[in-house]
């Protein structure tokens, strides 16, 4: 499999096999321009990012990994401490919830499609309140906690002024 970002084979993430990130040529760090043009492009397609400044837009491509889980993983589980913000690129999730710890009891509250972002208790580091886990397949822009919440305060600081 490729990676739409930039087109470098997508490897298998050797403690999940079918939770599949881009390894190569998609490590923010080592993007080209026209890594970053493609990616732009993708997330331009995106009802979640319609209204984000360019500028902005610009600064997810420069951090933002891609992720392509197969139907039936698992994300992360309620009650993990979240490291990740997610938007759905294609595919859906489901949003399980559960009322014990061994999580047996799991209902469906909702299902997450394209466009969707989900993740935000990155920002004060609250455990998951939900289980996430791929409805079919999908494919993800996942960007880590610290870079999320630079994002975040460039935001807000832009909306504020």
């Amino acid at each position: 499999m490729q990676c739409p970002f930039c087109a470098q084979r997508v490897y298998a993430e050797s403690d999940y096999p079918d939770h599949n990130v881009c390894l190569s040529g998609c490590r923010p760090a080592e993007r080209s321009g026209e890594d970053v043009d493609i990616i732009l492009a993708r997330l331009k397609g995106v009802k979640a990012f319609e209204k984000f400044h360019p500028n902005l837009l610009q600064q997810i491509c420069m951090c933002g990994f891609y992720e392509y889980l197969e139907k039936g993983i698992t994300l992360y589980r309620q009650g993990d401490i979240g490291t990740s913000w997610y938007a759905v690129l294609s595919g859906s999730l489901d949003v399980k919830v559960s009322e014990t710890a061994n999580h047996q009891d799991a209902v469906t509250i909702c299902t997450l499609g394209v466009g969707t972002a989900f993740g935000e208790s990155i920002l004060d580091n609250t455990p998951r309140h939900a289980t996430i886990v791929s409805r079919e397949n999908s494919e993800l822009l996942r960007i880590e906690q610290r870079e999320f919440k630079t994002l975040w305060e460039v935001r807000l600081c832009a909306s504020v002024n």
